[in-house]
């Protein structure tokens, strides 16, 4: 089984277990969620080799938290009240960032090709105490 060749494909979303903090957040065990059927066995592929690198770290493969979507294009993630990510078309895609509208558009094979971004009150409104700051450095 293959990947799908679409601009929201590959695709695969990460969450983990909140244990809370202790000087640190701590996260426990992480849940996968993607449409890539080969994720699981590069992930423990790339554990068997940092085991070989650095035996001191002891990382453990967790291939029991994938969950594979197969034949699948992502379409739509929404986190907190602060980001909203939606495909709006094939290759087209829209985010609000906090009140900043980036749109993308995307070849097939999932790569950039123009990028807009609008600040607050241009398509979305400003977040009342949200401060807003731009870097911006100059592409070659």
């Amino acid at each position: 089984m293959t990947v799908l060749r679409r601009a929201g494909s590959p695709w695969r979303i990460i969450a983990h277990k909140w244990l809370g903090t202790k000087g640190a957040t701590l996260y426990g065990q992480p849940f996968h969620v993607g449409n890539d059927p080969s994720a699981p066995n590069r992930g423990a592929e790339t554990v068997r080799r940092l085991n070989e690198l650095r035996p001191d770290l002891a990382p453990a493969a967790d291939i029991t938290g994938y969950t594979i979507l197969p034949n699948t294009e992502f379409d739509e993630l929404v986190v907190g009240r602060w980001f909203h990510l939606e495909q709006q078309d094939a290759g087209q895609w829209w985010m609000s960032i906090g009140g900043v509208v980036v749109n993308v558009t995307a070849d097939r094979d999932g790569r950039p090709k123009r990028v807009s971004v609008h600040g607050p009150g241009d398509y979305d409104g400003p977040v009342e105490g949200c401060v807003y700051d731009l870097a911006w450095t100059a592409a070659e």
